[in-house]
């Protein structure tokens, strides 16, 4: 069995065309181009002895022995052209095999390519968001992100389609964002004091400020996106959810993502919802 498989993993390579060697360097050239050769010329010997034997063999250069040499190896003479027509076909299977590696090549350099410019565009994206929420000190780690955003993206499998499994992660973040804030309160209270405002010279209106008695430090930390803001009053915490709506829902703007609508769409509806059911 053993040997059986020898042999025949012999016969698929010698049988098979390499496109990364060289066509001379191809096994398969040489052994469509020789075996016929050496039939012919087998089959030449063959009728040169039958001529001798019969006293027909005539070696001198002539009209009457050019004529018999023609007809009698006309067999050989026609044969000729089967190693010629072999060769031209493995050199066209072997030129087409080396074109179809150089596309799949060039192709997967352009995939490596746009995957790279893809992240870099990114990276600048994440950048301006920073600038814009500057004033909370606001954090992009963009390799992290991109990952998380981008999970099967690569340099061989590039995509811009944006992963819906990150939408669902950043509510079950919310969810325990909510759950801590919430046992802040339980646990430290809220104030409420009142203050006058003056709308004119005889109006005055009172308004009930609703302080936490101890401020909560909201550590803001979600796959790469981070800032840090201290509330001080109950109304804090739904602003802040509404900015980490905003710089989500800005990261989702990008430019480079085919999926826009369908993220963006199902990301503002369950915003709202939560928001709705929460707060």
């Amino acid at each position: 069995m053993e040997t059986t498989n020898r042999v025949l993993k012999w016969l698929s390579e010698c049988f098979k065309v390499e496109e990364d060697k060289a066509l001379h360097e191809n096994k398969l050239f040489w052994m469509v181009v020789l075996i016929p050769l050496f039939f012919i010329i087998w089959i030449s010997w063959i009728l040169t002895t039958d001529l001798i034997t019969k006293s027909l063999y005539n070696p001198h250069i002539s009209a009457e022995s050019l004529a018999g040499f023609v007809s009698y190896y006309a067999f050989p003479i026609a044969l000729l052209t089967v190693p010629l027509t072999l060769a031209v076909m493995i050199n066209r299977f072997h030129s087409s095999k080396q074109k179809a590696k150089s596309n799949r090549l060039v192709e997967q350099n352009n995939t490596a390519n746009n995957f790279f410019n893809h992240y870099k565009y990114f990276k600048d994206h994440c950048i301006g968001l920073e600038n814009r929420f500057s004033w909370v000190n606001l954090r992009i780690t963009a390799e992290l992100l991109y990952k998380k955003l981008f999970p099967i993206s690569s340099v061989s499998n590039f995509t811009t389609e944006l992963d819906k499994v990150f939408v669902e992660s950043v509510f079950d973040y919310y969810e325990n964002m909510i759950l801590d804030y919430q046992n802040h309160i339980k646990i430290n209270g809220i104030k409420t004091i009142a203050q006058t405002h003056n709308q004119g010279e005889i109006y005055e209106e009172t308004v009930e400020c609703h302080f936490l008695s101890e401020p909560y430090e909201l550590d803001f930390d979600l796959c790469g996106i981070s800032f840090v803001k201290s509330l001080k009053v109950e109304e804090d915490f739904k602003g802040t959810l509404y900015l980490t709506f905003e710089i989500i829902g800005g990261l989702f703007c990008f430019s480079g993502v085919s999926n826009f609508d369908e993220i963006n769409g199902y990301y503002y509806n369950k915003f709202n919802i939560m928001i709705d059911k929460n707060i």
